[in-house]
């Protein structure tokens, strides 16, 4: 009876440390969480985005999907093993409250402007007291918008982020400040600074004590990237198992030795083909109001502007209280608009053609 009692432990300390030691990182995931419309890119404009928010921009989340009981300790790049995060245009980030790591923002703040379409890197934290989760197991819809935008509900991001049936992939949890190791300003690229790529062969960004997912599918969050170009990644990163001390290495290329090789540490987005834009388009840095200030009439001086039919846009006259006095649908550059009847004041002009927005003031006398 003794015996049999040693055999069976035996056999369950065998059973438990195999259960263990397999490997705890099921794939990067990456999700595709919002693509910006027209009124995203006015209120980036607005804002003083140093990069604009182009329409058609789409907002990639990057999860480490893992076993249950396992957690991301950290992502690095060394010697052997690049970490690369790059986009062929630029990244976009809230002017006002945007950040490049996660750093702990207000619910009030996530909420305020283009803010939840950030780019930055975390290890699970989106704001104070809530956990990136994939939009499909959000299940206490959405924090909403206070300027009532990121509206969009185009059916290549799956589920809204705002308004009714909007599930924003935010849940509550305790996410923790990531320790910068190694990185001076490498990570300006995600904070309105020119640059499309971050890469370090000597740094790293770590949660002390690891990140556990707040969903049964244990997908941790470990970063966000809004791009109008192609997004692509190589990332490298070390989980820890539910062995005590224990962790795995798993990098994009090469193994070395206890390493492993995971394809899905390597990320490129499809193609964007922007080959027709000159001939359907207007370069929006392009158009000039004139005369400004005014007394009846507003009129646009435009340079290398195509001029067909193909490039009518939409006008709209805002005041600085945010009223809407004037829209002008299908309208040509090369008109001029009557704003006699406008009090004397500053006025907001918005022009979109379905693929950039322009925002412009002008004073009336």
């Amino acid at each position: 009876m003794y015996l049999k009692k040693i055999i069976l432990t035996l056999v369950l300390s065998i059973a438990v440390n195999q259960a263990f030691s397999q490997l705890g990182l099921e794939g990067i995931v990456v999700e595709k969480y919002y693509i910006s419309d027209a009124a995203d890119s006015i209120d980036a404009a607005n804002n003083g985005a140093v990069h604009p928010l182009h329409i058609g921009s789409t907002t990639y989340r990057v999860y480490a999907n893992l076993l249950p009981g396992y957690k991301v300790i950290q992502m690095f790049g060394n010697s052997n093993h690049t970490l690369n995060i790059s986009t062929t245009t630029a990244f976009y980030n809230d002017p006002n409250y945007g950040f490049k790591i996660y750093q702990g923002t207000s619910v009030n703040n996530t909420k305020k402007n283009t803010t939840m379409i950030d780019s930055y890197i975390t290890i699970g934290g989106v704001a104070n007291g809530l956990m990136g989760v994939l939009k499909s197991e959000d299940t206490d819809g959405s924090i909403g918008n206070l300027q009532n935008i990121l509206a969009n509900n185009d059916p290549l991001i799956g589920l809204p982020i705002t308004g009714m049936g909007g599930q924003d992939g935010l849940m509550p949890g305790l996410p923790i400040l990531p320790n910068v190791l190694g990185i001076t300003n490498e990570l300006d690229i995600f904070d309105q600074t020119v640059g499309t790529t971050f890469t370090t062969n000597g740094a790293a960004i770590a949660a002390l004590g690891g990140i556990f997912g707040v969903t049964a599918s244990n997908h941790v969050l470990l970063g966000q990237f809004t791009t109008d170009g192609v997004f692509s990644f190589h990332l490298n990163l070390q989980i820890a198992t539910p062995i005590a001390g224990e962790s795995q290495i798993f990098v994009s290329d090469a193994a070395g030795a206890n390493e492993y090789v995971d394809s899905t540490l390597n990320y490129t987005s499809e193609i964007i083909d922007n080959s027709g834009l000159e001939e359907n388009a207007f370069n929006t840095s392009s158009i000039t109001i004139y005369p400004n200030p005014t007394n009846q009439l507003v009129s646009f001086h435009t340079s290398n502007v195509n001029m067909a039919t193909s490039s009518l846009v939409d006008v709209k006259i805002f005041d600085l209280s945010g009223r809407n006095l004037l829209s002008i649908n299908n309208f040509n550059l090369k008109d001029a608009i009557t704003v006699e009847s406008l009090n004397a004041g500053v006025y907001n002009i918005v022009i979109t053609n379905g693929m950039f927005a322009k925002n412009l003031t002008f004073l009336k006398n």
